[in-house]
């Protein structure tokens, strides 16, 4: 009887484990979509372009305002930025190329624009310019000195002084154990 009471306590479990599942495989009560509707874009915006950049080089910003409403873009590592085009009707997108100061020490810079009266603001980061000081100095190779004839010291071995005193018996031990 025992054997039947454990069947049946198992039955009964996966039975009722089971249920839930399907009955909310179920309520499902829309249906998927076949489309991608991408979130609602953030108006007015700025974006650099590359985001990261060495002093001395040119990015594009792009600023997501109405041509009438765009005011000043500015940042204190610009040194010109050029005129502002359209470069996307709908939504309207403008664009200029600007040029980072040669002199601009590596860091976050702020770039700001006003659209109509609202300010929107991005980082930009100045990357340091590698020198060539800063190239990892060469190996070098130390002369090995030339043992002399007839010399009745220890014997000069290739690799001696690397060479363990016992050789390893076995297999290594990698510490896995039982549980791993």
């Amino acid at each position: 009887m025992i054997k039947y009471r454990s069947v049946l306590v198992v039955v009964a479990c996966g039975a009722a484990l089971g249920a839930p599942a399907v009955a909310s495989a179920h309520d499902v009560s829309t249906s998927p979509t076949t489309s991608f509707t991408p979130p609602p874009m953030q108006y007015p915006f700025i974006a650099v372009s590359p985001a990261k950049s060495k002093a001395g080089e040119e990015v594009l910003v792009s600023v997501g305002c109405p041509v009438a409403d765009l005011g000043e873009v500015k940042s204190m590592v610009l040194d010109h930025v050029g005129k502002f085009e359209v470069t996307s009707e709908d939504p309207v997108i403008l664009g200029a190329v600007a040029h980072i100061d040669a002199k601009a020490r590596p860091g976050f810079y702020a770039v700001t624009a006003t659209c109509k009266t609202k300010p929107v603001t991005i980082n930009l980061e100045v990357t340091a310019i590698p020198t060539p000081s800063s190239k990892p100095p060469k190996p070098t190779v130390s002369p090995v000195k030339p043992v002399p004839t007839g010399h009745s010291g220890p014997s000069a071995r290739v690799g001696s002084g690397r060479q363990v005193s016992k050789i390893p018996v076995g297999a290594p031990q990698t510490g896995g154990g039982p549980f791993s």
